[in-house]
């Protein structure tokens, strides 16, 4: 009589935590790479501490992981830090600051920095 119901919590348990061993295995993978230097897999590992995939959700750490990358080049790192600053998280927040990384990330090919700086400077701009 019980069995259906429970063979469904059991298949349902089984699988959750497979997503969660596979969310927390990417996680750890791009961490390995972004301890190599990999400004790629610190900019992925930025976004996962930003959002809590395979890990807690920390701000501060995902702006330090951005900045490794952006200090790198590495133009959507530069457009990551740049919104961490102006929404003032993870990092004190500072419109200036912000400016000076999308304007990077514009310079470097990256639309939505070019976007987000002439938002902030001129009140317009398009992310495509």
């Amino acid at each position: 009589m019980y069995r259906k119901p429970l063979f469904c919590i059991v298949v349902l348990l089984l699988f959750s935590g497979s997503v969660y061993g596979e969310t927390l295995s990417r996680f750890q993978a791009a961490m390995i790479e972004a301890e190599k230097g990999n400004p790629e897999a610190q900019n992925k590992v930025g976004t996962y501490y930003k959002i809590g995939i395979g890990t807690e959700q920390n701000d501060t750490e995902a702006a330090s992981w951005y900045r490794k990358a952006a200090d790198q080049g590495y133009a959507e790192a530069q457009f990551n830090l740049g919104e961490m600053y102006e929404e003032g998280k993870g990092v004190a927040g500072n419109i200036e600051t912000a400016l000076s990384w999308y304007k990077k990330a514009c310079d470097n090919g990256w639309k939505c920095g070019c976007r987000n700086y002439m938002i902030l400077t001129e009140g317009k701009g398009e992310c495509n």
